[in-house]
């Protein structure tokens, strides 16, 4: 269970919303996608050598490290990723670790006027660290004007902060990780100062979800200056076994271009055909500064209930590093004390070291 949590860390689908602390409150600044993650377009490359790493030239952030944006056009966005993880666990019980391959996959966005098509192709397959050549996403998209688009493919939908860490139990426990991409359509309004989604969805029982899934899910985000993100989600599913309501909130604030924080909470219901509804509540608070430029400490807490009425509370506490030597190198470390009430009274150890090489 531990091994499959770890293999479900970081989504393909990489965002960085605290880049909000350098006044990019919309994530198509830097990525195709007007909801980020994915490939990234010219300028995000550029910016991942002048603002996000510690060392490095705008040259050096182009794609395969030789594409030139300037003869090839902004029609054309290419990429791949790279990732494995170093992770221990230790309690009681059990002292384990190792390191784990959990991407190798290659991204294409291709713009023709207002249309926009997207793929990822390539995953390991987690059960013998194999390479298979699966297209894991898919999306075409229409940009009725600089802020209106549509968006239909195979995706996972928009809801609560779109960040990396798919086991952190915002992402975990409301099934927003690899593997529960969709087939969806979504429209996106992205202005100035607010981003609002809707969007319609049908997961497969093939899928991470487990279940033919049909939901409803809606988004509006509000820019506070142009530092500060609030925003608001809502989500209904029925499914063959059950229906679920999911709210939350969430803000991305960016006290300083040094000092930035993350926060997100959640009430969730959900009914089964016998008519038993369970309540579940989770919340993420994530703060960080950046001592040197590329190189952040960070500290994160999370809380949980996933019954309010039993003893089924998780706790979290834990920090660590995020580093950005240089464009297509990102490394990050955690160390945590972390326990499950219903399971134990006693606190856990729970590290990992992510080594991300983006190309």
């Amino acid at each position: 269970m531990l091994i499959l949590i770890l293999l479900s860390l970081f989504n393909k689908a990489q965002a960085f919303p605290e880049m909000i602390r350098h006044h990019y409150v919309n994530c198509n600044a830097c990525h195709v996608a007007n909801s980020g993650g994915g490939v990234l377009n010219s300028y995000g490359r550029s910016i991942s050598a002048e603002v996000l790493s510690s060392f490095g030239s705008q040259n050096e952030a182009r794609a395969f490290y030789m594409i030139d944006p300037e003869k090839i056009g902004s029609w054309l966005n290419v990429g791949g990723d790279l990732r494995g993880l170093q992770y221990h666990q230790e309690n009681e019980q059990v002292k384990r670790g190792g390191f784990i391959w959990m991407d190798a996959s290659l991204k294409l966005a291709a713009t023709l006027k207002k249309l926009t098509a997207s793929l990822s192709l390539g995953k390991v397959e987690q059960s013998n660290q194999s390479l298979k050549p699966d297209v894991t996403k898919y999306s075409l998209s229409y940009q009725f004007t600089d802020e209106l688009s549509l968006r239909a493919g195979l995706f996972v939908p928009t809801y609560g902060l779109n960040i990396p860490q798919h086991n952190f139990l915002v992402r975990q426990y409301l099934g927003y990780g690899p593997g529960t991409e969709r087939q969806a359509i979504d429209l996106q309004w992205n202005g100035e100062n607010y981003n609002f989604t809707a969007g319609i969805s049908k997961s497969l029982a093939s899928s991470a979800v487990r279940d033919e899934e049909v939901a409803l899910n809606l988004q509006l985000l509000k820019n506070l200056s142009d530092q500060h993100k609030i925003g608001l989600n809502y989500w209904y599913g029925e499914a063959n076994n059950y229906r679920i309501i999911k709210v939350g909130a969430q803000a991305v604030l960016g006290w300083s271009e040094k000092f930035y924080s993350l926060f997100e909470v959640d009430q969730v219901w959900s009914k089964n055909n016998s008519d038993i509804e369970t309540q579940s509540i989770f919340e993420l608070f994530k703060c960080a500064y950046e001592f040197k430029k590329g190189f952040h400490l960070q500290l994160v807490e999370q809380w949980g209930k996933t019954d309010v009425a039993s003893s089924s509370e998780i706790q979290y506490l834990g920090g660590g590093f995020l580093w950005y030597p240089r464009p297509h190198f990102e490394l990050e470390s955690l160390y945590a004390k972390r326990r499950v009430l219903a399971q134990s009274n006693d606190f856990e150890d729970y590290a990992y070291l992510m080594l991300h090489y983006y190309f």
